[in-house]
């Protein structure tokens, strides 16, 4: 099959098959915005594309092509520190002309470490350990799955109860008060 011919053919399927491949993919992203993004970044991936390549499940290509661009536009996405600005910012002062070394903050954050580590143990050791892989080693819902062997959905309903959990047992804690515990994870 000619490039032109494949070009059609996978764009014709895309449209074809764009709400099903959509929420195919919202699985993997999780998020049916950038889910959308990635399949339209993809139509005009398929257009400027450079040489034929055999394609023989369409719908596996073009979620495969999907997902590396969503994958593409979330790393560019990240912000990313480098080791000088890391160490300028170990040493600079709080924003209240506090120095960071203050006797009162450090008991402080050791509570909130302490509270922290209660909340934890409060856990059930599957949930403590889905917890870990995805707030500590940032593993994805579906690779926390298949470690696992459960669903998607019930890996995004034990970390909804874990937080929640670490959220009520903290609720005192200085850290808990000042910020959102449930942090911002979309892959």
């Amino acid at each position: 099959m000619s490039l032109p011919d494949l070009r059609s053919k996978l764009k014709r399927h895309l449209s074809s098959r764009y709400a099903v491949l959509r929420w195919r993919l919202e699985r993997v992203v999780g998020c049916k915005h950038n889910a959308a993004d990635a399949l339209q970044e993809t139509w005009l991936r398929l257009e400027a594309m450079a040489q034929p390549a055999a394609v023989h499940n369409p719908d596996a290509y073009l979620l495969r092509m999907a997902a590396n661009i969503a994958t593409d536009a979330y790393r560019r996405d990240q912000i990313i520190v480098t080791e000088r600005e890391r160490e300028e910012l170990m040493h600079m002062a709080d924003e209240g002309g506090n120095d960071v070394s203050d006797p009162a903050r450090i008991v402080a954050a050791r509570l909130d470490v302490q509270a922290l580590d209660a909340a934890l143990a409060g856990l059930s050791p599957r949930r403590r350990a889905i917890l870990t892989a995805a707030r500590i080693d940032g593993m994805l819902n579906a690779d926390i799955a298949e470690r696992f062997g459960i669903s998607v959905a019930m890996v995004k309903k034990e970390l909804q109860a874990a937080m929640q959990h670490c959220k009520t047992c903290m609720a005192d804690a200085e850290a808990a008060q000042r910020s959102d515990v449930a942090g911002r994870r979309k892959y």
